[in-house]
């Protein structure tokens, strides 16, 4: 009986924010797309973390979905497919990234049953075939779905053994069905970029933070060239809220990937006599001397 209990125990699992949660990593983020998407009121913004409340959850998976660095565990939402197509249903409406997702896993179509899609459907696949024509995919299509009164002897156990294998996916444990990455719209469209990211050299004082903040590697330093790598931008929005100086800007824009190279100068702080970088070659202190109040006792006397 323990292990039957054990087993019982093991269908729930409750949802799980990471630490790659920006919230947890950056006192400054104002991330809240889960927040902003979830229809339950199950998230909540306590000062700069987020809590979930298990008794408003109803498991839908949407903040799974939406999250763009995947910093949230849990099952997501369960959809139903036959043969790349899934299976319309009024009591959801799938984001544009979810279809865009679910196409480079395989997905071609819409199968509906009655006479049209509820307009929410419309829109979001409209939305998404837009994206899809950008990206180079064929677009989804809505198909009417033509059910036979009869199956045939040989069709009917297969339909069976299916179904079966659908059940036992079902019942598996949720630890085994946790994804980690898997709707990051970056990992299935590696040629492409959905946001273009763009530093104000005449505001950025290189002091690097959004290098230690940005979980995505998005920005790296080559010689005297900073690299912006458009394609790994996922939109969190670390590197905007802790940028001191307010230089970042991230524009939506998909596109074939890109690089953007800024190049820099490396100076002598008149100051400390340490090394520094800046965009400005008139420049002569570093950003902390800079900003160091005259009227304090020079350390470096």
């Amino acid at each position: 009986m323990s292990m039957f209990v054990n087993w019982l125990e093991s269908l729930h699992v409750d949802l799980n924010i990471t630490n790659k949660c920006s919230r947890k990593r950056n006192i400054r983020s104002t991330c809240s797309i889960c927040f902003d998407g979830c229809k339950y009121n199950a998230l909540t913004i306590n000062q700069q973390k987020f809590e979930i409340i298990s008794e408003r959850c109803t498991s839908c998976g949407d903040c799974i979905i939406s999250c763009p660095l995947s910093a949230i565990e849990g099952m997501s939402a369960s959809r139903e497919f036959e043969n790349g197509s899934l299976i319309y249903d009024e009591g959801y409406t799938p984001s544009v990234k979810e279809l865009l997702i679910y196409k480079k896993r395989g997905l071609h179509s819409i199968i509906i049953a009655g006479n049209s899609l509820n307009p929410k459907w419309e829109i979001v696949i409209n939305q998404a075939n837009r994206k899809l024509k950008f990206l180079g995919q064929n677009p989804i299509i809505v198909l009417k779905d033509v059910n036979e009164e009869t199956l045939s002897r040989r069709n009917f156990f297969t339909s069976i053994q299916k179904e079966g294998k659908q059940l036992a996916k079902r019942l598996a444990p949720v630890e085994w069905k946790k994804e980690a990455n898997e709707w990051k719209l970056t990992k299935y469209y590696p040629d492409y970029q959905f946001y273009t990211v763009e530093i104000d050299q005449n505001k950025c004082i290189l002091c690097q933070a959004c290098f230690s903040f940005c979980l995505e590697k998005v920005f790296s330093i080559r010689d005297t060239i900073i690299l912006i790598e458009n394609e790994k931008c996922v939109n969190c929005k670390d590197c905007t809220d802790i940028c001191p100086e307010h230089a970042i800007e991230i524009n939506p824009d998909i596109k074939k990937r890109s690089e953007i190279h800024a190049t820099f100068h490396i100076k002598e702080c008149r100051d400390c006599g340490k090394l520094f970088h800046t965009f400005q070659l008139e420049t002569e202190k570093c950003h902390i001397c800079k900003d160091r109040d005259p009227e304090w006792l020079s350390p470096y006397l």
